[in-house]
């Protein structure tokens, strides 16, 4: 089930935890053995721009593993919990030599208006983003529109200036595949971390 992005609820000194959070560190279900992750479909490709104007290019990155979510630098409850788990995410390939080499994150606001190339670098620098290995990406709104309704990735503003959104990530394998869809319930940085090592795996 995809659950999405919207509920602030305490718990997280300084973060907003989500309705349905993940769970915390200590208290993580039992990992999955190493598994043989199924073709969903083809990652849409996308042309979108880092921190520096660099425009980055999904199908560019052919040949490594890529994990996107979606996350806007404002929110105070889903995001930050899902970018904290990439920053952990980010440790362990960073750790593996993993990183820039054969995996990379990439975040994408779906809040344009607010997130300036500034504010989301300033967002990136906040948990840590290794430039290499995770960039943050934006564009124009009209532009990344057709990126987020190629990603199913629906936004509905509220009155408290919060954006609800589905807190989905994507991963997608060296052909381009998308080959697992996380919800912010069951993201485990430490599957996903499996999972990108069965997929290097598979194509060896």
């Amino acid at each position: 089930m995809i659950f999405a992005c919207m509920v602030p609820l305490s718990g997280t000194p300084g973060v907003a935890a989500h309705q349905d959070p993940p769970s915390a560190q200590s208290d993580h279900p039992a990992l999955a053995p190493a598994p043989k992750l199924p073709l969903i479909k083809p990652a849409p490709d996308f042309t979108l721009l880092d921190t520096s104007g660099r425009p980055t290019q999904l199908s560019e990155l052919r040949g490594h593993v890529v994990l996107i979510s979606f996350i806007y630098t404002a929110c105070s409850s889903a995001c930050p919990l899902v970018t904290q788990r990439m920053a952990l995410l980010q440790g362990r390939l960073a750790r593996s030599g993993l990183q820039e080499r054969e995996a990379h994150l990439l975040s994408i606001t779906v809040d344009p208006d607010r997130d300036s190339a500034e504010v989301l670098g300033r967002y990136a620098a906040r948990f840590g983003a290794r430039q290499g290995g995770w960039r943050f990406l934006r564009e124009e709104p009209e532009r990344l529109q057709r990126v987020l309704a190629a990603y199913d990735e629906w936004t509905r503003p509220q009155p408290d200036g919060e954006i609800d959104h589905p807190a989905r990530l994507y991963l997608v394998d060296q052909r381009g595949n998308i080959r697992e869809i996380y919800s912010l319930s069951f993201f485990d940085e430490r599957q996903a971390f499996r999972d990108i090592q069965a997929l290097l795996n598979e194509a060896r």
